[in-house]
């Protein structure tokens, strides 16, 4: 047996020795591979998340600029009869242009109401409007004069302004059908009542017509009239005509009553 034992070593080192070297190798192999895959794996990674950076930073970028725009927007109307929240203002017919300015999430609009015949007073407003969500906090300047106090327009007394300011906030919902909440309050100027006005209002949209649906009510106060109650209830039907860019021109009737006056108006409007 001990003469066979160099032939035995000889034998092993032959057979099991590469055998062992070859598995080394594939292993090491294997692990190479793994390392290449990990490595190509991670660069993937790395790129996705190079793409998704720079799409959050680009859309960051869309955003930012879009927001620091100057939007224009004017508008115009010409109505029957200048009638607002159930009260006739003897307009008949008036001319009611306006022109807001929006940036950065605030709108900056004036309104006026000039009278082309009867017996009423033109009216030069200004508003300022900021949209949180769902709400909208406005507020407003009424300014209506005569041809006596067409220069008193900075005259802030509140015993002798022809001014009034009101605070508004809105609650709007839904698109085609949208819902519209609000509640203001003549806080300050020619209502010494003070009066706090609410508004529900439903309009829906189909096609190029419009129907809304209109319910205030008087909760204080004497300026809608002498006592609480439902001063404006309405309805309207409006239809777009032709449309120029960002422009449309309509035409619309509306029905108002004022159960408080017991009083009920018919007016017709165009404008865009």
């Amino acid at each position: 047996m001990t003469r066979y034992l160099p032939f035995i070593i000889v034998v092993f080192v032959l057979l099991v020795v590469p055998a062992s070297l070859s598995a080394q190798n594939k292993e090491t192999s294997e692990s190479l591979v793994v390392d290449e895959l990990t490595k190509t794996e991670k660069s993937e990674i790395a790129k996705d998340s190079i793409n998704v950076n720079e799409f959050a930073r680009t859309e960051k970028s869309e955003i930012a600029e879009k927001s620091n725009n100057v939007e224009f927007t004017a508008n115009a109307l010409l109505v029957s009869r200048y009638l607002w929240r159930g009260q006739d203002y003897g307009h008949a017919p008036s001319f009611q242009p306006g022109a807001e300015l929006i940036w950065r999430g605030f709108t900056f609009g004036a309104w006026s109401a000039l009278k082309i015949a009867g017996e009423g007073e033109p009216e030069l407003d200004f508003y300022i409007s900021k949209e949180v969500g769902k709400f909208t906090i406005a507020l407003w300047d009424y300014w209506s004069y005569d041809k006596l106090m067409r220069t008193q327009y900075f005259d802030y007394n509140s015993a002798t302004t022809s001014h009034m300011f009101e605070g508004q906030i809105i609650y709007s919902t839904g698109e085609r059908n949208q819902f519209n909440l609000m509640l203001s309050s003549l806080f300050f100027g020619a209502d010494p009542t003070k009066s706090l006005y609410g508004e529900v209002e439903y309009v829906r949209e189909f096609r190029k017509n419009e129907i809304a649906l209109v319910a205030g009510y008087q909760f204080k106060g004497e300026y809608y009239a002498q006592n609480s109650g439902f001063v404006n209830i309405g309805c309207s039907y409006l239809r777009y005509l032709w449309d120029f860019g960002k422009y449309s021109t309509f035409i619309s009737f509306s029905l108002t009553a004022n159960p408080a006056l017991k009083k009920t108006f018919f007016a017709v409007a165009v404008g865009f």
